[in-house]
Order: C-alpha cells, then structure tokens, then sequence
C-alpha cells in the first residue's frame, strides 16, 4: 500500500470545525486506497510564543497531526517573518517524528501551496521524494477581494516555486488551472474535483409544500447575498409564492436588507452555520440551490446538492459552468438581478422537467468518495511510476 505525507494549509480543529473541511474530505477518500499521515500546523492566537500543542488522531489508515503556535507581539513584519520560520522548524520536526513511525513516505501531497509547500520543498531537494498539489484557493482569480496577486514578493515567490516543483498540479476545476496558467505561472495540470460525502448528500423524495430555494453561504462580498434578496423582491412583487432559507454567518447588513424590503420572516428566512449533516439535511428539505456569487472556483455546496438532486441556479463563474447545464440548472451572468430573478421564475415554473433522480444519480458518479479517492490514487501510482 501506497504511503503518502499530505502537508495541509487548512485543515478542521479546535480553532473552526469549518476551515478546511473540503481538504478533509479529501482526506478521508484517499485514505480508503493508501497510508495517509496529514501535517497541518496552524497558529493560534490565544497561545504564548514559545507555546506549542500537538493533537493527534488516527482512524484506519488516516492519521492526523495538528499541530498549534502561538504568537509574539513583535511588530508586524518580524512576527511575520518568524511566524514563517516557527513554521517550518515544525514542519521538519514532525516530519521526522513520523518518519520514524512510518518511514519516509513514498509520496508528499500538498493541499493549499503556501505555507504548506514549503517542507514538500525542501524534501524532495533533500530525498527526491515526489510531491503534487491540490489547489482549491479561489485567491488565484485577479477579482477575488484578497488575492495572491496583493501578496509579498517573497510570498509569491515560494508559492510559484511549489508549483512550478511540484511532479503535478491538481485544481479541482478545469477553470482554476488555466487561470493559474494565465495569470500566475504555467503549470502542467490535471483536474481532480473536491469531493461529497454521498452518505449524507443524496437524493431524497420528498420536497416540501412550499417551494424552498436554499442558500448556504458565508454571506460575504463573494457571495453576492444582497443580489439574492434583490431578486426575491422581485419575483415577490410578481406574486410568486416560494420560500429562501439562508444558512451562514450572520451578517447584520443582509439581515436589514431583508428587514427593509418586508422578506424577512415573510418569504426569507435566515439560520446561522450549521454542521455538514444538518446542511444535507436542509438540502434535503430544499427545493433547489441558489447561488450568485461575484467570483468562484468550483464551490462544493453546489456539488452537494447536485448529489441531492437539487436543480442549481447560479452565476455563471468560476469552474460552476463545468458541472451545472441546462439538465440541472440555470446559469446567470453575474450582478444581473433581473436574469436571477427570470431564472428562479423559470425553475419555479418547469420545475416537473428536472429529472433529480438522474442529477443526483449523475452527481455521485462523479463527486464520491470512491471516485475521487480512485483517482487520487491512480495519480499517485501514474507519478511513482515515473521515479
């Protein structure tokens, strides 16, 4: 069995059950095929400088090292420049802990290039052990509101060399690969999608009295939620009777919003974050997903109700048009609140024309576990078999 290092910039833990979960996901596919230890170092605030926690879990063939460091109150520069040095001193550390263990993996893979690059780096400059990377940062796109673009130049130094070193490059989208290729660095690259856990995404009959768009979100400038409700005011103008629940962090802004224009409680309805299995559960319970995002990658909330069987409206952005056509949703042009509107009427209406069963079928096939942790492994066999 395959023995593989993954080197996470985000992973789940103690500090947010959320941050990085499509990683973990990943994780717990792979590991249905190879060995698979996971480095993922993060800072955390409320520690002393000279403080470290360690946190370790295994399950099968997954084992998961998190480890935490704290911060100095130096000024912003020095803390950076040795937050970076504290962070691959731990790198290295750990990685010989689990050498020992283990033995020296037969294959690294990175998740996020930066920071977590760097030990694949250094290793196969050392070793010649041989690294991929998985991108799913939708930071690469120029429009994005903090993109790679605004970062330091040594920053952005590293993050190319981790690509441009790197055996393979794996984004999740076809779109995030040429775009990495046209604005950042030209790479080679072939396209592994992010992952859905079909144990609790999946379709379900019943669909409530009422028809229910969903949208789960961060609520953010990304996310384009006062769009949303924009075009819901226009649809309740023209007497459609239907139902929006919003799932996400509370912003007070989009709250008002809904306030203003008589939505809130009425005809949208706002729930704050909930976790994974209550998201499939609200899916399941929804009608169809509503999504207008400013710009995106390939979000997995869509891959998530398309294994639902929820016919997807959304803008059309991103790697978004690679999984949703015209047998499973709408696209829109982004900001156009009038075309949302018009699409959110035209499902609405033809709504009978969605066959879910195939969409949800047509999903799985695609985004499962087993599928995705297949291919992850056949990479790693195509890139062993080359050393």
């Amino acid at each position: 069995m395959i023995n593989a290092l993954w080197l996470a910039s985000w992973y789940p833990g103690r500090l947010d059950p959320f941050n990085g979960d499509f990683v973990e996901r990943h994780a717990l596919a792979v590991s249905r095929y190879v060995k698979l230890t996971v480095i993922v170092i993060l800072k955390d605030q409320s520690l002393k400088a000279n403080k470290v926690l360690i946190e370790k879990t295994a399950h099968h063939n997954l084992t998961v090292y998190r480890v935490y460091y704290g911060t100095t109150k130096m000024p912003f520069w020095i803390e950076s420049l040795w937050s970076v040095k504290t962070y691959f001193k731990l790198q290295k550390q750990l990685y010989r802990q689990i050498e020992k263990e283990t033995g020296r993996p037969d294959i690294i893979h990175v998740q996020v290039a930066m920071k977590a690059g760097m030990l694949a780096l250094y290793l196969k400059k050392k070793y010649r052990i041989p690294f991929i990377v998985t991108e799913h940062w939708t930071g690469y796109y120029p429009q994005s509101q903090f993109s790679i673009y605004e970062n330091n130049f040594i920053y952005k130094r590293i993050n190319k060399a981790v690509l441009k070193k790197a055996d393979l490059f794996l984004p999740v989208s076809k779109d995030l690969g040429e775009t990495v290729n046209k604005n950042f660095i030209p790479v080679k690259y072939t396209v592994v999608p992010n992952v859905v856990d079909t144990e609790l995404f999946f379709y379900q009959p019943s669909v409530p009295g009422k028809f229910r768009f969903i949208h789960p979100s961060y609520m953010n400038y990304q996310k384009n939620p006062e769009g949303i409700l924009k075009a819901c005011l226009l649809l309740k103008t023209e007497g459609y009777d239907f139902e929006l629940l919003m799932v996400g962090n509370e912003e007070k802004g989009i709250t008002n919003l809904a306030s203003q224009t008589h939505l809130l409680n009425n005809c949208v309805f706002f729930k704050p974050m909930v976790p994974y299995a209550a998201i499939a559960r609200e899916m399941q319970q929804s009608s169809a997903l509503l999504m207008f995002s400013r710009f995106e990658n390939l979000p997995c909330i869509i891959l998530e109700a398309l294994c639902c069987g929820l016919p997807v409206i959304s803008s059309s952005v991103g790697g978004i048009p690679e999984v949703v056509d015209g047998a499973n949703g709408i696209l829109v042009e982004s900001e156009n609140v009038t075309a949302l509107a018009e699409a959110m009427k035209e499902v609405i209406d033809n709504y009978a024309n969605y066959n879910r069963v195939a969409i949800a079928a047509k999903a799985a096939a695609l985004f499962s576990y087993n599928r995705v942790g297949m291919q992850y492994a056949d990479v790693y066999k195509s890139v062993l078999n080359k050393h």
